[in-house]
């Protein structure tokens, strides 16, 4: 009866650990395959107002207005708003890439297809 548990719980423990590693690789090759797009969103810290621009503003830079501290912002899809970058600093110590603070979900660079084709346009 002892060695049918132990066999039982092997079984079941390679086959969470099996299933953990094909999911992990199958989302690899989607974040891999996913093409980064030449514009991306940015946040004012000061107003929160969203600014579109280049991914590499360059010398030129964005017309920032009145902002002073601009930074690039992620889309929560679970609350359906923007959030700052965190540092490089903070960055390091996320093994999982940035989360929301409220739902801890992952948050993205664009708004996902499937979001924008459900709102009509003006």
């Amino acid at each position: 009866m002892n060695k049918s548990i132990i066999w039982a719980l092997a079984a079941g423990g390679l086959g969470v650990v099996g299933y953990f590693a094909a999911s992990h690789l199958m989302n690899r090759d989607l974040v891999e395959a996913a093409p980064l797009s030449e514009e991306i969103t940015y946040i004012c810290r000061e107003t929160g107002a969203l600014i579109r621009g280049p991914r590499d503003p360059g010398p030129e830079g964005i017309d920032t207005g009145d902002c002073q501290t601009l930074v690039q912002a992620l889309y929560c899809p679970a609350c359906q708003s923007w959030y700052p970058m965190p540092p490089p600093e903070a960055l390091a110590r996320m093994p999982m890439g940035p989360r929301c603070p409220k739902h801890r979900t992952g948050l993205l660079e664009e708004i996902p297809e499937s979001e924008t084709a459900a709102v009509p346009s003006p």
